[in-house]
């Protein structure tokens, strides 16, 4: 394989390998790397603007009754790890995050076996009524399906 026809194929926004991307990967200098993304964002891209999305990644809970192998913090409601972040604990990480030019935070956590509807919606209206101009980012596929079935029962 070589480099050059690599870039090339990519330039002309065809797919690479998995093979390809790996040898690149192990064997192409950075900047080249670099060069070659700086082009391809100025053929997707209108503008020569180029922004960074601040957030921050701020657990709900902790507590999980999935027991998927997808993260290593869950853990049972009894457990003395356990947590639910509070609306205080919220306000300093917000406050961080707004301090260093943030703007989106980025909710999610644990299906917990008691948090219902009634939980989210209190946490999400709390915290747009006091910071406005935050975006939430929040909860994903299997957090909205474990709420919903909560709420069935």
């Amino acid at each position: 394989m070589k480099i050059k026809t690599i870039y090339s194929k990519a330039l002309k926004g065809q797919f690479l390998t998995n093979q390809e991307g790996a040898f690149l990967y192990r064997n192409a200098p950075l900047e080249v790397m670099m060069l070659i993304a700086n082009e391809l964002r100025k053929i997707h891209v209108a503008s020569n603007k180029v922004t960074w999305q601040i957030d921050r990644n701020v657990n709900i809970t902790n507590v999980c009754i999935a027991g998927c192998k997808f993260c290593n913090f869950h853990c049972a409601i009894n457990d003395g790890r356990a947590y639910t972040t509070t609306l205080d604990e919220y306000r300093v990480k917000i406050n961080e995050m707004l301090s260093m030019g943030g703007e989106q935070l980025l909710l999610q956590g644990g299906l917990h076996p008691k948090l219902g509807l009634g939980f989210y919606k209190d946490l999400f209206s709390a915290l747009k009524k006091e910071y406005p101009q935050v975006k939430l980012h929040a909860l994903g596929p299997p957090e909205i399906a474990h709420i919903a079935k909560l709420e069935k029962t």
